[in-house]
């Protein structure tokens, strides 16, 4: 069976699957934290817009929250599935029959 161009070039650097997990985790933070400053930029622009910053910053903590619970769920969402390299094995009972 022939290898493609992309398996041979895998097959050649051994530190090939340690940076394509580095890239991976690194997107995955680069995500998360973009996410929490976005969600309190819109809350921070939001508390100046209707007065608020002065006193209490409401919308501020409500965007940070927000931005954190988001973070997470997209954080859980990307490392509970494999990366799309990764095959998965079938089912071994099915080999027996």
């Amino acid at each position: 069976m022939s290898k493609n161009r992309f398996s041979e070039s895998q097959d050649k650097a051994p530190g090939a699957r340690h940076l394509n997990d580095y890239a991976r985790l690194s997107g995955i933070g680069l995500e998360f934290s973009a996410s929490v400053a976005l969600v309190g930029w819109l809350g921070w622009l939001l508390d100046r817009w209707t007065g608020l910053a002065d006193s209490f910053p409401v919308f501020l903590l409500l965007g940070v929250f927000l931005g954190l619970g988001l973070g997470i769920y997209r954080l859980q969402l990307k490392v509970s599935t494999p990366p799309p390299d990764v095959q998965e094995d079938p089912d071994p009972e099915d080999d027996d029959q």
